[in-house]
C-alpha cells in the first residue's frame, strides 16, 4: 500500500464569486447551499502530521471571512501555514488586522494594471478597489504574507510585464501560472506548448502531495482526480470518514498510482508543480 503523508491540503470553500471574470466561469455556477463546516476541515488537517500549508480558493474565498478565520485560528501554532488566493475586493483593512499576526499569505490574483482591460477581465469595475487594497496589504503584512499571482493566456500576455511592474514597485513576489480552460469554462486562450515555462512533458508532482477537499466536504487527492479513469470516486467525505480512513484505503492507495502516471493537462496549475 502506498503510504500516503500530504503536504498540502486544498480547500474549495465555494464557487460562490463577486467578480465576473472571464478567464473563470465559476460564478456562473448555482452557490453550493451545503458548506462543510470548517471546523471539520480542522479536525482534518490536526490528524495529517505530515501537513504544512493548508491553500483556500475558490470562488471568491473573503465571501466566507467567518470561515476562513474558524480554520487560521483552528491550526494556529501547529506549524500550518494558511495560503488565501482572493481577487482582493474584499481585502480590507478589517481583515487585514485579523491575521497580520497569524502565519497566513495572501495570494491577489492580478492579470492586468490597464484600466481598459480590467473591465474585460474581471467583467467588474473594481480596479481602484482592488489596487487601493493590494496597497494597503503591501503596507499591513509582513513580505513573506503577500504575493500576486497572474495567468498567462493570450489575452494577457502583454498585460503580464506592467503587473511585475507594479510588483517590483510594492516589493511584492509574482508568480504566473499558465491558463488552463478545463474545468474553469472560461473565455482565455491557452498559449501552445513552447510559449510557455510548463514542459509539456514534465509529470504531475501532485500524487502523494495533495489533498483536495470540495465545498460539501468530499474529499479527492486532487481536485482533477475525477478526470482519471478508475478514479472518479472521491477518498472521503468530511464529518462521516477519519483522516485515517480518507488517508490509509486501499482505493486512495490505488489512485496515488494512477496519479504517477496523470498527464492530464491540469500540470499547468501551481498545485501541480514541483515544490522543490
Amino acid at each position: 500500500m502506498t503510504r500516503f503523508r500530504p503536504t498540502n491540503l486544498f480547500w474549495l470553500v465555494s464557487t460562490n464569486c463577486n467578480e465576473r471574470c472571464s478567464k473563470c466561469h465559476h460564478w456562473t455556477r448555482p452557490a453550493e447551499r451545503n458548506l462543510v463546516d470548517p471546523d471539520e476541515l480542522v479536525v482534518l488537517a490536526e490528524n495529517i502530521d505530515s501537513l504544512g500549508e493548508i491553500c483556500i480558493t475558490g470562488g471568491e474565498p473573503l465571501l466566507h471571512r467567518r470561515a476562513l478565520l474558524r480554520v487560521i485560528s483552528g491550526v494556529a501554532g501547529r506549524g500550518v501555514r494558511t495560503v488565501i488566493v482572493t481577487n482582493g475586493c474584499l481585502l480590507d483593512s478589517v481583515f487585514l488586522d485579523q491575521i497580520r499576526d497569524a502565519d497566513v499569505h495572501i495570494v491577489v490574483s492580478i492579470d492586468t494594471v490597464n484600466r481598459d482591460q480590467w473591465s474585460f477581465v474581471r467583467g467588474r469595475d473594481s480596479y481602484d478597489l482592488v489596487m487601493a487594497n493590494l496597497r494597503r496589504a503591501s503596507e499591513t503584512l509582513p513580505s513573506s504574507g503577500l504575493s500576486v499571482q497572474s495567468v498567462l493566456a493570450r489575452e494577457t500576455l502583454d498585460q503580464l510585464p506592467g503587473v511585475r511592474v507594479l510588483c517590483d514597485e510594492l516589493g511584492v513576489f509574482h508568480s504566473i501560472q499558465d491558463y488552463m480552460q478545463e474545468g474553469f469554462d472560461g473565455e482565455w486562450t491557452p498559449l501552445h506548448p513552447g510559449e510557455t515555462w510548463v514542459d509539456p512533458d514534465q509529470r504531475c508532482h501532485a500524487g502523494g502531495r495533495t489533498l483536495s477537499v470540495m465545498p460539501d466536504g468530499t474529499v479527492y487527492t486532487c481536485f482533477q482526480q475525477s478526470w482519471i479513469p478508475g478514479c472518479e470516486r472521491p477518498v472521503g467525505q468530511l464529518g462521516r470518514d477519519s483522516a485515517s480512513e480518507i488517508l490509509r484505503s486501499d482505493y486512495t492507495s490505488t489512485v496515488l498510482d494512477r496519479m504517477t502516471e496523470c498527464r492530464l493537462p491540469c500540470r499547468v496549475l501551481k498545485c501541480n508543480q514541483n515544490s522543490e
